[in-house]
């Protein structure tokens, strides 16, 4: 029998992750623990922690109430903890997610773009 309840909505992302791998230096990746890290995980720890957005506006971002905003950020920061302290592998692997596509969100009225990959300061 199949999953129950609900259908997973797609998480909305900017962009694929440019590097899936992460591990300690001078070890092979076959030798460690590795601790995967889903890519709207990484998204929501994005929006939130690198480029400063509300939760609130993350969550809008994302496509995705504000609870499950906060599970993924939750989660995602704890994953990168344990592979950093107890030196194990990050692994960033896909879950269900679309690319948003440039234009999506209602705060380029506003000429903030900041989260889109072809995002480019005004001089």
């Amino acid at each position: 029998m199949g999953r129950r309840g609900r259908p997973k909505i797609p998480r909305f992302i900017s962009e694929e992750p440019k590097y899936r791998v992460f591990k300690p230096h001078g070890v092979s990746i076959s030798e460690i623990e590795k601790v995967v890290l889903k890519v709207d995980e990484l998204e929501a720890i994005r929006l939130v922690d690198y480029l400063d957005y509300t939760q609130e506006e993350a969550s809008k971002l994302m496509g995705i109430s504000r609870r499950v905003l906060w599970s993924l950020l939750t989660e995602g920061r704890k994953k990168i903890a344990d592979a950093l302290i107890n030196g194990k592998a990050l692994v960033i692997e896909g879950d269900n997610y679309k690319i948003r596509e440039c234009g999506f969100c209602m705060r380029h009225r506003f000429g903030i773009k900041k989260h889109c990959r072809n995002w480019r300061e005004e001089l």
